[in-house]
C-alpha cells in the first residue's frame, strides 16, 4: 500500500520541485570575453573563475583589490544579497553553471552591510525548498563582482 501511494504521489512531488516559475530572483547569465559572466537582470559582471582558498578576510580583500580581469580593475567583494542572487539564479534559474564555465558551491567571501567581510556558504536546505541559509565558515574563495 505504501509503495502504491508513493507511485501515485511521486509525479506531484517532482512537479512541485521542478516548477519554481514564481521565483522573483531569476536571472539570465551570459559569458563575456575575458573570464567574465554578465548578470542581465542585476547588471553585474561576475568573475567566472573562483579564486584559490583564502583563510583570512584581509587576504581575500587584497585579492579583490589587486584583480585585473577583462580590462577592469574596479572589482569588489560581493554583498551577501548579490551572492545569494547568483547562487539562486544558477540553482533555480535559467542559467547553467557548467555551460557558463562556473564552479559553484563551497565557501565564499562576502561583504556585509556593516562592511565586515565574512566567509560562508549557501546551504541548500531540505529537498526542493527554495529557502537557502548562509552558514559562516572559517575560510573561502572569492568570486569578485563589478560594478
Amino acid at each position: 500500500m505504501k509503495k502504491l501511494l508513493l507511485i501515485l504521489f511521486l509525479p506531484f512531488l517532482l512537479a512541485s520541485c521542478a516548477d519554481n516559475s514564481n521565483v522573483s530572483s531569476r536571472d539570465i547569465l551570459s559569458n563575456v570575453e575575458g573570464g567574465i559572466v554578465l548578470s542581465e537582470k542585476f547588471g553585474l559582471m561576475w568573475q567566472q573563475d573562483r579564486s584559490r582558498l583564502f583563510s583570512t578576510a584581509p587576504a581575500a580583500k587584497e585579492y579583490v583589490n589587486d584583480l585585473d580581469l577583462g580590462g577592469y580593475t574596479d572589482w569588489r567583494m560581493p554583498t551577501k544579497a548579490e551572492s545569494h542572487n547568483l547562487f539562486f539564479s544558477l540553482d533555480f534559474g535559467k542559467s547553467d553553471a557548467k555551460k557558463l564555465g562556473m564552479k559553484m558551491g563551497g565557501p565564499i567571501w562576502v561583504q556585509l552591510e556593516n562592511e565586515e567581510i565574512i566567509a560562508g556558504e549557501w546551504d541548500a536546505g531540505e529537498a526542493c525548498s527554495i529557502v537557502r541559509t548562509f552558514k559562516k565558515t572559517r575560510d573561502g574563495r572569492v568570486r569578485a563582482v563589478r560594478p
